[in-house]
This record gives structure tokens, sequence and C-alpha cells, in this order.
């Protein structure tokens, strides 16, 4: 009987994520736990059969917001689409499609914007670069590998590179690799994987400064359930040799949602998303077509 639940399961049961939006301070979120998020929030969720997840706040002025978020299908995958936010309004392009992309990572450097995507059912890791909001496609940065969720931060001199590598136990192990050079010349932490834990490797979006101290969002996968709560953990120490990070609190979805894996800010604005799990009799063949739609 066990194994007939786990086969219906996989067949039926589908994750569903929704991004939502709150405007709140930095002091708020800390001193509240995360709790903050959900007092006042605005949803932003995509038309079937697709949904948004993992979005990165990009840009934010008095009367917009722009984002970039994962427009996954289930016909089609994982893309990328850059949503504008104004007031009730929301506007879609899509950017990127492919085999597969997710996580739009945003880091801006030199007053150019790059976008590093996860793309790891290809062998290489590019990253584009954002002009008069076009995106041109650049060389690759970390070559040999398949990175998973690339996060970046710059602190001192160094950019330091957090991931998970796909085939290493993606879910478990967090790699840290650093370099001057944002775009190359990256290298492997000596102590890599630097934490090896399921509870909070993955990351689940970008690093967050506040009052000095540097924190990184992580996911908690809690047994069958991908994406169960973010865990915020505090850096105490970065350099070529050590990495130490502390759990400082856990934030877990609302009680009408299985989940939240993903956890972005910027200038007073958090963006973050939720899951809901359903059955779904739809899924082989949403599943079989974009199988056959990858054989082309």
């Amino acid at each position: 009987m066990e194994k007939i639940f786990k086969l219906i399961k996989s067949l039926f049961l589908m994750d569903v994520w929704t991004i939502f939006m709150s405007d709140t301070s930095l002091d708020n979120f800390f001193n509240s736990k995360g709790k903050i998020l959900f007092l006042k929030k605005k949803k932003i969720q995509s038309k079937k059969p697709s949904f948004f997840a993992d979005p990165f706040i990009f840009k934010k002025s008095k009367n917009k917001i722009t984002l970039f978020v994962e427009d996954f299908s289930y016909l089609f995958g994982g893309q990328i689409s850059k949503i504008q936010v104004i007031g009730d309004k929301i506007i879609k392009q899509k950017i990127l499609s492919g085999k597969h992309f997710s996580y739009p990572f945003i880091f801006n450097n030199k007053k150019k914007s790059h976008l590093f995507p996860e793309m790891n059912e290809e062998n290489r890791n590019l990253f584009f670069t954002m002009s008069k909001n076009k995106l041109k496609k650049s060389q690759s940065y970390l070559l040999g590998y398949k990175v998973i969720d690339p996060t970046i931060v710059k602190i001192k001199d160094y950019y330091w590179l957090f991931c998970s590598l796909k085939n290493k136990e993606e879910n478990k192990n967090l790699y840290l690799f650093y370099s001057k050079n944002l775009y190359s010349d990256w290298i492997a932490h000596e102590k890599n994987p630097v934490i090896k834990n399921v509870n909070y490797a993955r990351n689940a979006g970008n690093i967050i400064k506040f009052n000095g101290n540097f924190y990184r969002p992580s996911q908690l996968s809690k047994g069958d359930n991908y994406g169960s709560a973010i865990i915020i953990n505090k850096i105490l120490k970065i350099n070529n040799s050590e990495y130490i990070e502390k759990k400082v609190f856990s934030i877990l979805s609302e009680k009408n949602y299985q989940g939240i894996h993903h956890l972005s800010y910027l200038n007073g604005t958090f963006a973050y998303d939720q899951k809901k799990t359903v059955y779904s009799i739809f899924k082989p063949i949403y599943y079989f077509i974009k199988s056959l739609k990858n054989l082309y």
C-alpha cells in the first residue's frame, strides 16, 4: 500500500509556487524573525499551467518594482521572466528560455547589472549583462561545474560565490568559491563543501547586509517536502581557509501553504515565494509533452 501511495504522489502531486512582496524595514524583519512578511503582502500569481518562483528584486522606484523570476511552465520547463509591478498592474516579459533556467540572481558591479541564472541542465554557467533593458550573453564564469542557485556577495577585496553543485548532493552541501574578478578566475575554497547539512546548506536568495553583518538565507527541505522553510544564517567568518555561519532564526510558511524557499530584499521591500502542494490528473500529460519537446 505504501508503494502505491508513493507512486500516486509521484504521478499526480505537484508543487505550485506563488510570489509575494512585502514592504518593511530590515529592523522589523529581524526583530520579528521574519513574521512581519505575512502581515501586509501583495500576491503575484502566474496563469496556469505555470507558476512564478525564485523572485529577485532588480529595481525599485516610487511607483514601480521590477523583479526577475523563474517562470516555470509544465510544458516548457524553467524560463526567466521580467515582471514589472505598477500598482495593481503586472507586466510580464520573457527574457530567457531554453532547457532550464531558474534562480535569476542579479549582481550590480561597476554600474553594470549582471544576471547569473541557474542553468544546470547545460554544461556551462553563463552570466548575462543587462543594457537598455536587453540581455547580452557573456562568457562562462565557472568552468567544469554545474552550478545550483549561484549567489554572489562582495566582502572587502573578494567576490564570494555560494552555490550547490549538480550531482554532488545539491540539496545537502554548500560550496564556496572566491575571486578578485567577478567574471573569471574563481578559486575553490579549501574546505569545500563548507557546509554538509540538508537543513540549511542550499541557498534561498541574495545575501543581506544588516548592521555591518552579512546574513545568508538558506533552504530547509524536511523529508519529502522540498522547500519547507527558510533559515537565516549569520556569517561569522569568511576567508580563503575558513567559513563559519550560525543559524539565527527560521521562517515557516503561512498555515494555508506547504512551503517557503526563497527570499530577496532591496531598499525596504522583500519578495518571497510560498507553495501549495496539489494533486492534478494533468501532471503526467504535462511532463510527457515536455519530454517530447526536449527531444528536439
